[in-house]
């Protein structure tokens, strides 16, 4: 029952008359002293102006309360504020009141609990500390009461405990400071408390809990230590169900879940090994264990999370036109039963914010979110926790105990059912690719489920697109050479002036969801049941023991490999294929980068008329834009520049565009990947038969797929041509070649300029292996010398393309060619034989005359050019 809406300032009753000298306590409560009586009575003129309070359960709490038997509150944090106001309300209700004594009479009428005040809070001490297990102290006035109920069975006390709310909560608040003030579940500081009242303090709700008989509540306990104990823990249960009802659930648990981590068995045992190992006292181990577990864990919190919703809110609206988010309504399905873990790809420092933005809009809670420590800034780094974010080192090497806490704390986030959010390719793509994927936290991901696999985990891909990104100039310059620079609160600040500028839109969409379990079932890496020895038979020897141990270990990394390509290929599954994807495809692939105007306006609906009709998968995304709205909206955000002309305008890319929209072709190459392959050969070879186009397309279909990640493996390769081919021939790109004009001819030029980049790296590298011979290079030379030479190509034939050298694209490459038995080591060296001689033979079918000579050119390498190169590198020159 919910009573009249009383004000702080209504009339006071007459207190009860103290108790004699001799009856009051050995020890004065702190409230009780001089300082407290001072701090209350400044306080409470200040509240009856400041506060207006909305009382709950008074009613009920009345017709059950007992005039007889003593009261004692209970308040949950250590607040003066809400003393004030709860002895407020109960003068005003004609209640007991908390600041009166209390005596509890013993079955000779003579007192046997006596206590200054009829309060006490059940948290006494301040903010939790990384170094104690236990950082809350027991209030001794529930511990003496709880004494003297247990030494006299006639003397017993009615706990009520008394919720007092500061402002509705976080999720109803409309202002960010309002939000980042209303009640959570940390225990508020002086300073916090304050602003607290300042801005909720006329939306103060106070509800009185159920009245609890204190002698019940220690029915069974032996001792005073278990009976204190249990009356704590039922008035916690107690506080935690109002407060999870009028707040939403306590997302944090930082302490808890921390002395869950250092309590673990393998963080144990990590504990004694590090003592060991550096001749610590297992004290000091275990402190050290215990800050690494505060670095490391996020400190969930509701009003900044509410906060955070209402500062992005109005940062979307400042920076982009919109966000376009595509089957996020299969979240609230997924995560009904299931441990959610998200896997997004890479793009921007706005991934972090953005996805769980997108997550707290469909109800669901947003995920804690793995954030490199380079991010643990101060401010910024206090900030993120609070939104969900949990950092890790780049590196764990040469700290077993650190890697352990890490571990053990994403198990047990895992096993707690926490909402997981990490990204498989680890850092932000610079060339707009999507990156090799790093299987570290997925191997702790699998580790963790396959120790308690109750329920069921669920990997979910999601897609990031961008019309421009944040750190578009930054990634130029990086790719042309420029050092990384190191993330600091001067260079956030520094970043605010982006706040002027326009981004388009963002394009989101998730992909198909992993289960686990069924994954590692697939794969071999579920365990199996333990093998049962008949009675009487020799136990299995240990190394049969040890190579079981051993097959079983090398099938779950086999499964978490392939886990972690399945998750990239999935997120290039779920492409979104935007506006200004379609113009860096089409301009990227024109002379100078200029194009007629109606021609552009063609060539656009052309190439999205050939992703509708020959689609890279199930959840490809095309913009639903017509080709004269994506011009349009091209030349409004400065993409294009229109030059007016007699004979029909020409659009032109302005120069220092050109390397950000290879950024954002190379987003969607993979969709366009098989249609620009075959657009290579036609434009070439047009009418070439389609036998001798599948052999080709067949040697070269590795490369693409490791690079690009691809969904479809060579099996299926001749019915995806066959699609592709269908395609053309309806679009009436199959007659087009060498000397044709027309749309046709046009859009298969742009085609085969799309898949130019990725074909002159596979040839390069094919080149200079065979011009150095079988049993030359080792992989790290073979490296090193494709980098020089895309980069010196890039410089004399492909300018503003910094990506064109990208190292991981040639990493990607020498791995495949292992993978295929192409190229094989013979004393670290790479041999090879006929496979690959015969694949460098295919360069006429793909690639011009120019470009071949070009290739040539720069791969005519003398001993003495590799020497210089090898050195390079080996001084430690980086380029």
């Amino acid at each position: 029952m919910t009573s009249p809406r009383a004000s702080a300032s209504a009339s006071p009753t007459t207190p009860a008359d103290p108790p004699s000298a001799e009856a009051r306590p050995r020890r004065a409560a702190a409230r009780g002293s001089w300082l407290g009586r001072l701090a209350i009575a400044v306080l409470r003129p200040v509240l009856r102006r400041l506060v207006a309070v909305q009382t709950v359960g008074a009613d009920a709490l009345v017709a059950r309360l007992d005039r007889g038997q003593p009261v004692c509150y209970a308040l949950q944090f250590r607040t003066l504020s809400t003393l004030v106001v709860l002895d407020e309300q109960t003068r005003a209700l004609g209640l007991p009141l908390p600041l009166a004594p209390l005596a509890a009479a013993g079955a000779d009428g003579t007192p046997q609990a006596v206590e200054r005040h009829s309060f006490f809070y059940l948290t006494r001490s301040g903010q939790p500390s990384p170094l104690r297990a236990q950082p809350y102290a027991y209030a001794p006035r529930l511990a003496r009461l709880a004494a003297a109920v247990r030494a006299d069975p006639a003397v017993d006390v009615t706990i009520v405990p008394v919720h007092v709310f500061w402002g509705r909560a976080p999720r109803n608040q409309d202002s960010i400071v309002k939000a980042l003030l209303a009640e959570g579940w940390a225990i508020p500081g002086t300073l916090r408390q304050l602003a607290r009242v300042l801005i909720h303090g006329r939306q103060t709700m106070l509800e009185f809990g159920e009245p609890m008989s204190l002698r019940e509540m220690l029915e069974g306990a032996d001792d005073d230590a278990l009976a204190l104990r249990r009356a704590a823990r039922l008035l916690r249960a107690a506080f935690r169900r109002v407060r999870e009802r009028v707040i939403g659930p306590d997302l944090s648990h930082r302490h808890v879940l921390i002395n869950a981590v250092i309590a673990g068995e393998p963080v144990q045992r990590a504990i004694d090994e590090a003592g060991q190992a550096k001749g610590q006292t297992r004290e000091r181990a275990e402190q050290t264990a215990r800050r690494a577990a505060w670095e490391i864990a996020s400190n969930y919190s509701y009003p900044f999370i509410r906060a955070y919703d209402l500062l992005l809110q109005l940062l979307w609206n400042r920076l982009y036109d919109g966000i376009s988010a595509n089957r996020l309504d299969e979240l609230r399905d997924i995560a009904s039963d299931a441990t959610v873990v998200y896997v997004p790809c890479h793009r921007s420092h706005i991934d972090y914010l953005l996805l769980s933005f997108l997550i707290y809009y469909q109800g669901l809670p947003p995920p804690h979110v793995a954030a490199g420590a380079n991010l643990n800034l101060p401010v910024v780094g206090g900030l993120l926790r609070r939104g969900g974010a949990f950092f890790l080192r780049r590196s764990f090497r040469g700290d077993a105990l650190y890697a352990a806490v890490f571990a053990e704390y994403l198990h047990a986030m895992i096993t707690r059912g926490f909402p997981v959010e990490y990204f498989v390719e680890g850092g932000r793509s610079r060339t707009g690719r999507t990156l090799a994927p790093k299987a570290g936290l997925l191997a702790m991901t699998v580790d963790s489920w396959l120790r308690a696999p109750q329920r069921p985990l669920v990997f979910v891909p999601v897609y990031i697109g961008y019309e421009r990104v944040l750190e578009g100039d930054t990634y130029v310059a990086e790719l042309s050479g420029r050092p990384k620079r190191k993330e600091s609160l001067l260079g956030l600040l520094r970043s605010v002036r982006v706040l002027r500028e326009h981004f388009g839109r963002v394009h989101v969409n998730v992909g198909e969801p992993i289960p686990l379990g069924p994954f590692l079932g697939a794969h071999g890496a579920l365990p199996g049941a333990a093998p049962t020895t008949p009675a009487g038979a020799p136990d299995p020897s240990a190394s049969r023991r040890a190579a079981a141990s051993t097959k079983a270990d090398l099938d779950r990394r086999a499964a978490v490999d392939a886990l972690a390509l399945e998750i990239v290929t999935r997120i290039n599954d779920a492409v979104v294929v935007n506006p200004v994807n379609l113009v860096s495809v089409a301009m990227l692939g024109s002379p100078r980068h200029a194009m007629d105007a109606a021609q552009l306006v063609r060539q656009l609906d052309l190439l999205r008329e050939l992703l509708a009709r020959a689609p890279y998968s199930a959840r490809l995304v095309i913009t639903p834009l017509s080709g004269t709205e994506i011009v349009e909206q091209a030349e409004r955000t400065g993409v294009l520049w229109r030059i007016p002309h007699p004979l029909g305008d020409v659009l032109q890319v302005h120069g220092a565009q050109v390397a950000l929209l290879a950024y954002f072709r190379n987003n969607v190459l993979h969709a366009w990947a098989l249609p620009a392959l075959l657009a290579a050969l036609l434009s070439q070879h047009p009418g070439v038969a389609r036998e001798q186009l599948l052999s080709v397309a067949h040697r070269v279909f590795p490369l693409l797929r490791a690079e690009l990640f691809l969904s479809w493996d060579a099996a299926a390769l001749g019915t995806k041509v066959d699609a592709c081919l269908d395609a053309f021939e309806s679009l009436g790109l199959t007659a087009a070649g060498p000397g044709t004009r027309g749309d046709g001819a046009a859009a298969l030029h742009t085609l085969a300029q799309l898949m130019r980049q990725p074909l002159e790296r596979w040839f390069i590298t094919l080149a200079v292996l065979t011009g150095q011979g079988s049993g030359a290079l080792t992989p790290k030379a073979l490296e090193d010398l494709c980098f020089l030479l895309a980069q010196r190509m890039a410089f004399l034939h492909e300018p503003g393309s910094p990506e064109f050298f990208d190292r991981a694209s040639f990493r990607a490459i020498i791995a495949t060619l292992g993978e295929l038995g192409w190229v094989r080591g013979i004393d670290g060296r790479l041999a090879f034989d006929g496979a690959l001689v015969e694949a460098a033979a295919d360069a006429p079918w793909l690639l011009s005359p120019e470009v071949r000579f070009a290739i040539a050119q720069v791969t005519r390498l003398s001993d003495e050019d590799v020497v210089r190169a090898e050195g390079l590198f080996l001084g430690g020159r980086k380029l």
